[in-house]
C-alpha cells in the first residue's frame, strides 16, 4: 500500500522506486500484487506518466487513512519503548540534506541506536508539502516562506556566495546591479536558495527578472558544474562550493555591498503531537548548532 501511495504521489515508477530505495522492477511488482490482490486496474500506465483510475483514485485517499493510522498505532507502541526503539522520517532541502544533516544523523544515533531514520532530500517547496501529506516527521529547509500550520525554528546559518569560472573575466568584486551584465544560472523555482537569493535581490531593488538567467538546474552540484564549464555565473551555498572552490575548478567573486546569509530552518507540523522520536533529534539539531 505505501509502494502505490508513492507511485500516485510521484506518478512515476522511476521515482517511487528512488524514493522507497528499491528497484523499479520491485515496485511494478507490487503494484501488480496489489491490483491482483483487490481484483481492478488501480494506475494506468503510458509512456510519459502514471495516472490513477477511477477505482484507484477512491481507493488512494482510503489507502493513505490506512498508512496514517498504522503509523499512529505505531507511534502510540514506540512511546512505551522510550528512546530505545522507534522510527523517525526527516525531510531536507538540498544544501542541508547532503553537507549537514547525515553527520547529524550519525552522531545522534550513536546515543540512541534502536531509532532507525530515514532521510529524503528534495528542494523546500518539496520537503514543505511532504510535511503537510504527513509523510515525514520534520524538516529542514532553506527558506521560510508563508505558509499556515508549519512551525518555523531557526536553526543555522549558511552563507551564499557568488562564484565563477576561473578563466572568466570578471572582476575580484562587483555589486548586485552589475551582477545583471553576466550570464546567470539558478536552481528551479521552490528552491530555498533562489528564494534568499529573489529576497535578497528584492531588498536592494532589483527584480529577479532583471537577472540575464541562462539555465534552471534541478541541483546545487548541477549549478556548480556548469560555473565551472563557464556557462555563467551562479549563487550558492559556501558548503556546497567548498569542494570545488578547493579543486580550483570554480573562484569566489565578492559582493560588494554586502555578506549573503540566511537561515536554515527546522519545520514541524502545528497541530501534530511529536513522537519521542521526534522531539529528541529536534531538541538534539537545536543543541548542536544555535542560531540567533
Amino acid at each position: 500500500i505505501r509502494t502505490f501511495i508513492m507511485v500516485a504521489d510521484l506518478k512515476s515508477f522511476t521515482c517511487a522506486a528512488e524514493a522507497l530505495f528499491m528497484t523499479q522492477p520491485a515496485v511494478s511488482s507490487q503494484i501488480k500484487s496489489l491490483e491482483e490482490h483487490v481484483g481492478i486496474s488501480l494506475i494506468e500506465r503510458n509512456d510519459k506518466r502514471v495516472e490513477l483510475t477511477e477505482a484507484g483514485k477512491s481507493f488512494y485517499q482510503e489507502a493513505k487513512n490506512i498508512v496514517s493510522a498504522y503509523e499512529r498505532a505505531m507511534e502510540v507502541i514506540d512511546e512505551y519503548h522510550g528512546l530505545k526503539r522507534g522510527r523517525l522520517v526527516v525531510g531536507a532541502s538540498t544544501i542541508p540534506g547532503e553537507y549537514l544533516i547525515p553527520k547529524y544523523i550519525g552522531s545522534y544515533r550513536k546515543l540512541y541506536p534502536g531509532i532507525k531514520i530515514n532521510l529524503t532530500i528534495g528542494d523546500t517547496g518539496s520537503v514543505l508539502d511532504m510535511l503537510l501529506a504527513r509523510r515525514i516527521d520534520l524538516g529542514i529547509v532553506g527558506a521560510k516562506p508563508d505558509i499556515e500550520k508549519v512551525t518555523f525554528c531557526p536553526f543555522i546559518r549558511d552563507e551564499l556566495i557568488l562564484i565563477s569560472a576561473v578563466a572568466r573575466d570578471i572582476p575580484e568584486e562587483i555589486s548586485l546591479m552589475e551582477l545583471r551584465k553576466y550570464d546567470f544560472i539558478t536552481r528551479e523555482k521552490n528552491s530555498g536558495t533562489r528564494m534568499t537569493i529573489k529576497k535578497i535581490m528584492s531588498g536592494f531593488g532589483i527584480d529577479e527578472k532583471d537577472l540575464r538567467m541562462v539555465m534552471e538546474l534541478g541541483s546545487t552540484q548541477a549549478v556548480i558544474t556548469a560555473v565551472a564549464a563557464d556557462l555563467g555565473v551562479a549563487i550558492v551555498s559556501k558548503w556546497a562550493a567548498e569542494a570545488a572552490l578547493k579543486a580550483g575548478s570554480i573562484k569566489k567573486v565578492k559582493i560588494k555591498e554586502t555578506e549573503l546569509q540566511r537561515k536554515l530552518y527546522i519545520v514541524t507540523l502545528q497541530s501534530v503531537r511529536g513522537t519521542g522520536a521526534r522531539d529528541s533529534f529536534w531538541e538534539y539539531l537545536k543543541k548542536q548548532t544555535p542560531t540567533s
